[in-house]
Parts: C-alpha cells; structure tokens; sequence
C-alpha cells in the first residue's frame, strides 16, 4: 500500500472518529418526559461534577468583598427576615449552585450562564451539577435519587422524582454597588470556597455578546432575539415574559402579576423553549 494510500486512510479514520465523538459527546436519545412528549438531554462541556457545587459556604462582610468585586458586577440578593446576602456572579460563573442554609432555611441558590438564569428553590436534600443540559440550561441532580433537574423550570424532568418541582424562594439581580450601597451590613459569598479557581477570570468570556447558542433547542421562538434579557413568570396555565427592554421600571412588573408568583430572570431563547406558551408583555396593551 502506497504511502499516500496509508495517510488518506488514516485521515478518513480520524474524520469518522471526531464525528463519532462530536455525536457521543454532544446528543443523547430523546426520553420520555411527563410534561412533554419528548425532551433532548446532552452532555454539556463538563462531566458530571466537573462544575463544583458549594456545599459549605463561606461568607464574609460587605468590606471585606469591596477589595475585589467590581462595582459594575452583578449577583443574587437572598433575605431572609432580616438576614440578606450576595451571591456574586463572578463566583457563581465557576459554581452554579449553592446549597445554603439562611435563617434556618434551606436553600438551593443557583445561576446558569448559558442561559442567564438565576433561581432560588426550597430544598430538602443537597443538589450537584450533572454536566448535561436540556434547552441549553444546567441540569442539577439530588445526591439522594440522582434525578435530573431543570435549573429555570425547577423540575425533576428523569429519573425517580421526574414530574416533582422545587418551590420557588424570591431572589432579585442588583449590582455589587447597588448591594454594598442598600444591604452595607449584609453578607457575601467569599473567595474562600474550597476549590482552586480563577475567580477574576469569566470561563464564558464573550458568550453574552453574542446570539449564539450552544446546545439544540427543544422549541425556537423567533419573536425576540435569542438572546434578549426577559423577566418570566409560569403561571397555572401560561406563562409571560416582560423584555427588559420595555419595562421602565420592576414595580411595572410587580403590579401586573400576583404577589406570590416569582420572576424569572433568562435568556429568551431559554424560556421560550422551556414555555413555548409564553405570551410577551407590551407597554401598550
């Protein structure tokens, strides 16, 4: 066999082998769902774990964090009665989920960057990373039942719990500014969490700038761009979205739905493919 024979064969291999593993790597068979007829469930860019959940929060004062959070940054704001802390995105970004306890309440704090989603659930058992994704949002998993969560829905969509959902607990963005400014005796997330990360890098540098997704969807809505920043809230039989952009203010929000139903910051193409159903708010109606 000629040389070149040897290395067009080689080649063809290496093509079909990367296509075997993009395929393996990237796409699962679609499952039965309860809520759905059929959801795609994939492996993300991490394995299972790989994205450490914090199950031992460390917390430190307001002037302690100032030293190195950037006022222009963004994070979670959690109360309890009296008791508030700050979430920053900057540590968030490597961790995605917290398991807390704040006033005696057990709390899953969690953000998702690919879908910029930050939601806060009640929870009765510690949560970790799966390393999947469904619609391009993190999938958690209970280390009691290792079922498969939706991180923006809050629901068990495999394994023993599918079809269970986790109660929502308010939770609000705000700069570190806004925060140190409003809560200056409040609590924050600190560096110290137990893992060695870069906390001043952003592994997805660039992702926001762009309209790009990188997992497939379940559904696509084309009303807004993919990436327009919506509040959303799921109600009984609906759901609504309220663009970012055309709301002036949040308390326009506030007066519009119910005081025990929660907002939803996301990502439109995720909420979308999550509630297909989702009418969008206009000013003018």
């Amino acid at each position: 066999m000629s040389r070149n024979a040897i290395i067009f064969i080689l080649s063809l291999l290496v093509i079909v082998g990367g296509i075997g593993w993009y395929q393996y790597r990237f796409y699962r068979t679609p499952i039965d769902v309860p809520v759905q007829d059929s959801r795609l469930i994939v492996l993300g860019t991490a394995q299972k774990d790989d994205i450490p959940a914090i199950d031992e929060p460390v917390f430190e004062s307001v002037a302690g964090a100032d030293a190195y959070l950037n006022d222009a940054g963004y994070g979670m704001v959690v109360a309890v009665g009296s008791r508030v802390r700050f979430y920053p995105f900057q540590l968030l970004v490597w961790h995605e989920a917290v398991n807390d306890t704040l006033g005696g309440r057990d709390l899953l704090v969690t953000y998702d960057p690919l879908t910029y989603t930050s939601a806060v659930y009640d929870r009765t058992d510690t949560f970790g990373i799966s390393g999947k994704v469904w619609n391009s949002n993190t999938l958690l998993y209970d280390r009691a039942t290792e079922s498969l969560w939706s991180q923006l829905r809050g629901e068990a969509i495999e394994g023993t719990l599918s079809g269970t959902t986790l109660t929502r607990y308010p939770t609000s963005v705000m700069t570190w500014s806004d925060y140190k400014s409003e809560y200056p005796y409040g609590q924050v997330l600190s560096r110290e969490t137990g893992f060695d990360r870069d906390y001043t890098q952003d592994p997805y540098e660039g992702y926001d700038q762009t309209q790009a997704i990188w997992f497939v969807l379940d559904h696509e809505d084309t009303r807004l761009a993919p990436k327009s920043l919506v509040y959303g809230v799921a109600q009984s039989d609906t759901a609504m979205a309220f663009p970012v952009d055309s709301v002036e203010e949040f308390d326009t929000i506030q007066a519009i739905v119910s005081e025990d139903e929660v907002l939803v910051p996301a990502y439109w193409f995720a909420w979308a493919a999550m509630y297909p159903e989702t009418q969008i708010y206009s000013p003018t109606e």
